[in-house]
């Protein structure tokens, strides 16, 4: 039987884990943006969509996944839980962004602009898209704890391959120019159909 001083052990480790992860999410987010940015300057036209597309690609993959390796899951709850620490990680990220990089105008902030001069139109979107992500990573994980005890890395190396396959058509067809923009979608629905796949080929 679990003694209560257990029940409190496990809880407060739960959540260092999940307020901690989300923290170290919105870190990288923040260096991921900043990296983004200084690209955007220094870079320009093909070359600056090749390293941005690059960037996104791998700050995709690290928020989709990285709450699964600070929190492997394993269950329906696990995967509730790997999907919270994406939302405290764009939330984290929103503090810090609303602290440090907006006052030094890192980038031009065009959403604001459209929105009045107010961003918290598109911000809480953002939050959602957060922990959507990160639930889709975790669900493709727990698909796959079974037979390969969840490996991330395999995972993560899979929806990049789905992603970037996903890119190619839909730029070939002409249905997106080549654009970061078009490789986020990209990237957004090679997550989503490796959701599905992960199932399928897990219960072969």
């Amino acid at each position: 039987m679990t003694s209560a001083a257990e029940m409190t052990e496990t809880t407060n480790a739960g959540v260092r884990t999940i307020v901690g992860g989300g923290i170290k999410l919105g870190v990288g987010t923040v260096v991921s943006v900043v990296i983004f940015a200084l690209v955007t300057r220094w870079l320009s036209g093909t070359a600056e969509t090749v390293v941005q597309s690059i960037l996104i690609i791998l700050a995709g993959l690290v928020f989709s996944y990285l709450p699964s390796v600070l929190l492997p899951p394993k269950d329906v709850d696990s995967v509730a839980w790997a999907s919270m620490i994406g939302l405290l990680g764009a939330l984290a990220f929103t503090v810090i962004d609303t602290i440090l990089l907006r006052p030094i105008h890192l980038y031009d902030w065009k959403w604001d602009a459209i929105g009045g001069g107010s961003g918290f139109w598109y911000v809480p979107v953002w939050w959602m898209g957060a922990a959507f992500l990160a639930w889709l990573g975790a669900w493709i994980v727990a698909n796959g704890s079974e037979k390969s005890d969840g490996n991330v890395v395999q995972a993560a190396a899979t929806t990049a391959g789905i992603a970037l396959g996903v890119a190619v058509v839909l730029m070939l067809v002409r249905v997106v120019p080549f654009h970061g923009a078009s490789v986020a979608l990209a990237f957004t629905i090679g997550l989503i159909l490796h959701v599905p796949l992960s199932a399928v080929v897990n219960r072969e």
